[in-house]
Order: structure tokens, then sequence, then C-alpha cells
């Protein structure tokens, strides 16, 4: 079965401090909306607004909170501070590090395969998911590296890939069908069933989970409900016409759910916005 990996939001208080007792709430949450792993401080967790300090004990305690998995998520520019922080976290009880390709400093295409390779070493036995995000980091991974590192690094287990190549996502499948696809865009979540990905690191999984897992059961079968389709577009829509994370915070605190507060320079909706209202 394919799996539903949700990125977490982190909640903030009006007093701009993590609201623990909502982060209760939405882990009981995900959980009721079919997700099989959280991913913790990362781009929906408003990670790069988080102190170092706040960032792990924001994820030691959803660890201690939730029985599903946690990924720990590391967004560095450079080898030595990526270094730093996976001492911090290391010997705490999980099994997986998503980490970004280094944002701002644009590596070429060797220097992001050494980066990765030594890394692996760096965090061995841990695995860890390459989390490809270009429109964020100005830097692309290519098809060529993936497959060295794939060949060099057997704990490099998946990639998250957010962007609309499906040629790459159909390559990876077809080469190396061991190697975990995951697509980080939940518009294309339809395209990605039809390009065999592993599964999905989503934002939107916390409300529409359950939808999700019933079109990917039903596309195993055979079957499309292009109504539940057309409707994740639509969600999908309306969520992302604004930077993620402030499109899901919204929809969260229309349905009920405080301290969804947004750190600077991040600002929230007009209240006049309605468009929420569809979902």
């Amino acid at each position: 079965m394919k799996k539903i990996i949700n990125a977490l939001v982190t909640p903030f208080d009006d007093n701009n401090h993590i609201d623990y007792q909502e982060v209760d709430k939405l882990l009981i949450l995900a959980k009721d909306n079919c997700n099989d792993a959280l991913v913790v401080g990362s781009t929906t967790g408003e990670g790069t607004l988080l102190s170092q300090d706040e960032k792990i004990e924001y994820f030691k305690y959803v660890l201690e909170h939730t029985s599903l998995p946690c990924i720990y998520p590391i967004n560095q520019m450079s080898f030595e501070k990526a270094k730093e922080e996976i001492d911090l976290v290391k010997n705490l009880n999980f099994d997986t590090f998503l980490i970004v390709t280094p944002f701002y400093v644009r590596p070429t295409q060797e220097g992001l395969f050494v980066y990765f390779k030594e890394l692996a070493k760096y965090v061995f036995p841990k695995k860890i998911i390459i989390y490809n995000v270009s429109s964020r980091t100005g830097t692309n991974i290519s098809y060529f590296i993936l497959r060295k590192l794939i060949k060099s690094s057997s704990n490099i287990i998946g990639i998250k890939e957010c962007s609309s190549d499906f040629n790459l996502l159909k390559l990876l499948k077809t080469n190396f069908p061991n190697f975990l696809v995951y697509l980080g865009e939940d518009s294309y979540f339809y395209e990605g069933l039809e390009c065999n990905v592993d599964g999905y690191i989503s934002v939107i999984s916390i409300i529409f989970g359950k939808i999700m897992k019933e079109i990917i059961e039903d596309y195993q079968i055979g079957f499309t409900n292009q109504i539940s389709v057309s409707y994740l577009k639509l969600a999908c829509e309306i969520i992302f016409a604004y930077p993620n994370p402030i499109g899901i915070k919204t929809l969260l605190k229309k349905k009920n759910h405080p301290s969804m507060n947004l750190r600077l320079p991040l600002l929230p909706i007009s209240t006049k916005n309605t468009s929420f209202d569809l979902l």
C-alpha cells in the first residue's frame, strides 16, 4: 500500500509559542485521517522559522506522543551545519532524515553528489530521504546524480520530489524499483498514482488523508472516483494559492483548530477571503 506521510504544521499561540495542547489534537487528527508517518519541523512546520532548540523540543514531543513513525528534517546550507544538527538528534528513537538540497548556495551536481554521499556515511545506520524542491532552493538534483547516489549509498532510500517532472518519477521507479519515490506536490496527487510513486509527503493529508487513501485503494482495483479526485484538485488550488503553510493553517483555523498563527515574514490571509468555505 502506498504511504501517506503528513508534513505536520507547527501551531503557534498568540504569544508566538508552540501550543502543545493543540499539537496533541493534531496528532490525533493525523492518525484519524489515515496518515502513516509524520515529518516534523520541515517546510510546512515552519522549521526554518523555529530556533534549533524549539525544533528539537517539538520533534521530541511528537516522538513521545504518537505511535506514528517520525522523520527528522535537515534544512541547512552547509555540510558542517548539517552535521552539527544531526549530532543533536542522532541518538533519538527515529530511523530516517529528510534532507533538503542545500539552498541559496546553488551547488553543482557533483557538489550535491558529494554532499549526500558524505552525509549518508555520517548518519549511518539511519536512513536518508533526499528532499528535492527546486522552487525553494534554486537547485535541482538530476536523475544521473540520483542514480550514482542510489548505487553508492545503501542508506539513501528515497526522494521527496516536489515538481511535475513525471519523467523523473517514472525513470526512478523503472530502473530502481526498491528506491522509494514520494511525491511532495499534492496538486499532482492523481498523476503520482499514474507514475507508480510509493507514496506522498503531503501538506493536505492532515485533513484529506482519508479521501487520499480511498482514491489510492480505488486506483489499485482499476476504478477512479472522479468526484473525489476533482475535489482534491479544488482543495489544492485554494490551499496553494498562498505560500505554504499559510493555506493549510487557514483551513485548520476554519475547522476550529486554534493557534494557527504564523511567524514573520509569513502573514495570515484576509478575513474577507471566502474560498476556504468551499472546503
